[in-house]
């Protein structure tokens, strides 16, 4: 497929796509907005978009107005502009399937989107999540002025254990420290949210609340709770959790804002 374009010939390309698809969208990803084809200028706000393969290209299933679709994403370049080509196709429906067949494959297709955003292993929100879908919410609300803050959590013992154990008694671990973790994050996804970045690493997001109060009622959560995790049927082990904070105000950038949280664990 063609990924460089210029306007011409991205209007000649989409004129073509929209005779076997229901909807083409241009995007750009970094200002999360829609483009009109022929101007190049944004014409309204955008869905995340997912992460992209080594090819450029992406998928994920969506619901929208009521209907399952697929959309499948292309990294293309309009001029000396970086975007993502969009194409949504409506998933087949069967007419004859009854209420209860039809409730079985939506509730499915909805199943096949959230573990798409969890981590397999604590069942915590995944990387992809956080960086794709949350960070818009959280950047629009830092816009408006409302407190916006990173903990990063980070469990000591998950590499020993991987080491010097086995990976099954590592994320047993992780699954007892995310226990804790959730309980003190909550579960108000509007005000904070728990995800799993990498190996024994986790950062909680917070919006509407410092990130130094969340991180203090988890360590007093962590202070009260049993922090013992099966190593094998016989064993069992101990761990620790490393907290640091960061806050939106302090770098006014996202991505700075967890490089901060992270360089202080």
């Amino acid at each position: 497929m063609k990924l460089e374009y210029t306007k011409e010939e991205l209007a000649v390309q989409i004129a073509a796509l929209e005779q076997l698809f229901d909807a083409v969208q241009i995007m750009d990803p970094y200002r999360g907005v829609l483009l009109d084809p022929a101007t190049m200028e944004p014409r309204g706000e955008c869905g995340p978009v997912p992460m992209l393969d080594e090819t450029g290209r992406g998928m994920q299933p969506l619901q929208e107005n009521g209907r399952n679709e697929m959309c499948i994403y292309q990294g293309i370049q309009v001029g000396e502009r970086p975007c993502v080509l969009a194409v949504h196709c409506r998933l087949p429906q069967d007419k004859s399937a009854s209420a209860g067949a039809q409730n079985s494959y939506d509730r499915a297709l909805a199943q096949y989107r959230e573990d798409m955003r969890r981590d397999y292993v604590t069942g915590a929100y995944n990387s992809r999540y956080i960086h794709e879908e949350y960070r818009q919410y959280a950047e629009k609300q830092a816009m408006k002025g409302v407190p916006v803050g990173a903990v990063m959590l980070r469990v000591n013992e998950y590499w020993n254990l991987r080491n010097t154990e086995s990976q099954q008694a590592a994320e047993c671990c992780l699954n007892t420290a995310a226990g804790i973790f959730q309980l003190a994050v909550g579960t108000d996804h509007d005000h904070a949210v728990l995800a799993r970045l990498e190996d024994g690493l986790f950062v909680a997001v917070t919006v509407g609340m410092p990130a130094a109060r969340l991180a203090q009622s988890i360590n007093e959560a962590l202070e009260s709770s049993r922090r013992v995790f099966s190593i094998t049927l016989a064993r069992r082990g101990n761990f620790t959790v490393s907290t640091a904070s960061a806050e939106w105000g302090e770098t006014s950038s996202w991505e700075m804002m967890l490089s901060l949280a992270q360089q202080r664990l």
